[in-house]
């Protein structure tokens, strides 16, 4: 796993079956399967405040993690 700060943000990355994941907050970066969909199964990043995962490189993660977290930020949340 490797972390590093982009923007005063702390970030961990590690990778899991070829699915790079992007995350904030305590990683430990085990994932916890939390329920089976009718399309897909649902699983958590054990610590994780937030999540992106893809099978992209990291600026493209970092992209869909300012997407995804636009509201949230834009309401003074600080991950």
């Amino acid at each position: 796993m490797k972390k590093f700060e982009r923007d005063g943000v702390m970030f961990s990355v590690f990778e899991r079956d070829g699915e790079t994941f992007l995350c904030t907050g305590s990683v430990s970066g085990k994932l916890k399967f939390d329920y089976a969909g009718e399309i897909s199964d649902f699983y958590t990043v054990d610590g994780a405040t937030s999540v992106v995962s893809g099978n992209c490189d990291i600026d493209e993660l970092y992209e869909k993690w300012l997407s995804a977290t636009e509201f949230y930020r834009s309401i003074g949340v600080k991950y």
